[in-house]
């Protein structure tokens, strides 16, 4: 507004110079900074259309004898605008008009164009103008970019090349380097001035751009058999061109691959490399030492590399972390959890800590402090599924169901494919409210998205017999007697589904096909003994019936062995070991989900005969859940 103001001013000033016949007077470079102002405010305000049309009414202006250059700024707007090829344009246009005598200016603008190549995919395009002004005048935002075009187009040799140029660029702590050496007598006092601060700023950024342009080519330019020597050649050049600290962390980023590609032997042998080196680099692998011997089992290796990450950086949270994992997993909680609190202590929002101080707390039954750890790493990681389950699970535990369901459902919600396991725990929390409806509903959307889930399949079964839905019924227990075809009382429940139908032939159909699989079972013969005297075959009665006794006293003989009871977790669910230590770039564990009980219902007594029937559907009929 202060701007339009501005401009509103000079233009009154000129009309009163013109009324008043000063029109020689008029001062055009006012008028230019005036216009250039608003135009620039209009920039800033991302008001786009307004901006362009006020630099290209500038830009018309015959008597602004400098306003060509300002299509630099018009190319800019189109840039923000994702509109390149007018950006381009526009930027060729400021070239053509910007005199050879301000090269630094001309090729910013070149280093511009190849910004926008980059941006439309053209990458052979923007090399060209990479590569010119690298020769020129060369900087290290453009040489990281040649090295991210080379890297593009897959040409190994130039993104070597490109990564030397990069190296060769005189950086600002060797222009310190040089003024210190000219001043050795200036006072101490200036070691901290805001001009050494910048510098210090300018050196991080190069530094930046070269351990990634380092960490992008490394793993692509040499790739032999697995090993990545791609590495070794970016460490020796970074060595040798003074950079060590950076050769330091390509090699950990050489163990890090290694890592990922689960070849753990060789990057034990890089990590063991730094144990010769300065103490903080030997901490940081101690750190991932330790991770590497507690996934191979080796708790021994694993305690040793941790306490040394920690004598060495007592306020390293990751170490803290792989410590408090190990005695975990020597069954003291109480240290673990001593240890899972000093890291959260070092290192307030280390998620790893956090996640695991939960599932310490659960372990030892500490459910209310447990909900708080897992509670505050949900405000860290809002989005994350893992710490919802936990949240849920553990509301679960405290049979605080109605905050269970919530979050659930809000975890369903969340995974694009449904959660069988998920969807099942939902079932079964409706079931213990006694809301069936729900419970029904969950149990068969947990069914739909996998359907050989053999607890979802029993309660769905024994569900529908309660109701005395047979014919729903059946197909369950079928489906469970192809899953587990060794398990006679699925088959005996189907046949019994039939028998409550009235289907009586097609039941005795179904027990003589059980009894010539299972010929020592009572329980088909018994249900055979009774079927047959119904339909009045005596005959077979009697052949059954002997069958039925000799059966009896060889079951009278061997001891009685019951189904083992089942649980409720689902396959969908992402089960978990004990907490496992983070490295730099690894993230935390899925959570652990504990079996759920469920006391299936009862059917009623409908005929006297039908023994399966009667009170509790036990274990010689249901599974138990």
């Amino acid at each position: 507004e202060r701007a339009k103001d501005a401009g509103k001013k000079e233009r009154q000033l000129c009309k009163q110079r013109e009324a008043a016949q000063l029109a020689d007077q008029i001062n055009i470079d006012l008028t230019y900074a005036v216009c250039f102002n608003l135009a620039h405010q209009y920039h800033r305000n991302k008001m786009y259309t307004e901006a362009l049309n006020t630099y290209s009414q500038i830009v018309k202006n015959k008597q602004f004898s400098q306003s060509g250059r300002l299509r630099v700024n018009m190319g800019n707007i189109f840039f923000e605008q994702k509109k390149y090829p007018n950006a381009i344009k526009m930027y060729r246009m400021a070239l053509d008009q910007i005199p050879n005598t301000a090269r630094e200016i001309r090729f910013k603008i070149m280093r511009n164009i190849g910004n926008a190549f980059v941006r439309m995919g053209q990458y052979q395009d923007a090399m060209q103008s990479y590569e010119t002004v690298m020769e020129n005048a060369p900087d290290a935002t453009t040489g990281f970019n040649l090295v991210v075009a080379y890297h593009a187009l897959g040409d190994k040799e130039k993104m070597k090349k490109a990564f030397l140029k990069q190296l060769q660029i005189q950086t600002p702590e060797e222009v310190e380097a040089e003024e210190e050496a000219a001043a050795a007598g200036d006072d101490a006092d200036t070691m901290h001035d805001g001009l050494r601060d910048e510098l210090r700023k300018r050196q991080t950024k190069v530094n930046s751009f070269i351990l990634v342009a380092a960490k992008l080519i490394a793993p692509s330019i040499d790739r032999t058999s697995g090993q990545y020597q791609g590495y070794d050649w970016v460490v020796e050049q970074l060595n040798a061109g003074g950079y060590t600290k950076l050769g330091n962390e390509m090699e950990m980023a050489k163990a890090i691959q290694y890592l990922s590609l689960k070849q753990f032997d060789r990057a034990l042998e890089v990590l063991h490399g730094f144990e010769r080196k300065e103490q903080h680099l030997k901490a940081r692998a101690s750190t991932n030492l330790s991770f590497l011997y507690f996934l191979e089992g080796n708790l021994t290796e694993a305690e040793k590399y941790a306490e040394l990450a920690v004598q060495s950086d007592r306020y390293n949270a990751r170490a803290l972390v792989n410590r408090a994992n190990c005695l975990y997993e020597r069954g003291d909680f109480e240290g673990a959890k001593m240890a899972c609190l000093e890291a959260v202590g070092v290192e307030a929002d280390c998620v790893e800590a956090i996640y695991n101080l939960g599932l310490v707390n659960k372990r030892l039954g500490q459910l209310e402090d447990s909900l708080v750890a897992f509670k505050k790493l949900n405000t860290i990681l809002p989005d994350n599924v893992e710490v919802m389950y936990q949240i849920a699970n553990v509301y679960d535990h405290l049979e605080n169901y109605r905050q269970a369901v919530k979050w659930f459902e809000i975890l369903n919600s969340r995974i694009m494919h449904h959660d069988p396991g998920v969807l099942a725990r939902l079932g079964c929390i409706h079931s213990k409210q006694e809301d069936e409806a729900k419970a029904l509903h969950y149990y068969s959307e947990s069914h739909r998205v996998y359907p050989v889930n053999m607890d979802v399949i029993s309660w769905l079964g024994a569900f529908h017999v309660k109701s005395e839905l047979y014919e729903k019924a059946m197909p369950y227990f079928d489906l469970a007697s192809k899953i587990q075809p060794h398990e006679v009382k699925w088959q005996l429940m189907v046949a019994s589904c039939y028998r409550r139908i009235g289907a009586y032939p097609l039941a005795l159909a179904k027990y003589k096909e059980i009894h010539r699989s299972h010929p020592e079972n009572v329980e088909c013969l018994r249900y055979l003994v009774h079927i047959c005297t119904d339909l009045g075959r005596k005959e077979e009665v009697h052949d059954y019936v002997v069958k039925l006794r000799k059966a009896e006293r060889t079951a009278a003989q061997e001891p009685v062995t019951r189904v083992p009871q089942g649980n409720l977790n689902g396959p969908g669910s992402v089960p978990a070991p004990a907490p496992r230590p983070p490295v730099q770039e690894e993230g935390y564990e899925a959570p652990q989900k504990g079996p759920q009980k469920h006391v299936l219902a009862t059917a009623q007594k409908k005929n006297e005969d039908d023994e399966w029937g009667n009170g509790m559907l036990g274990d010689d009929l249901l599974p138990g859940m």
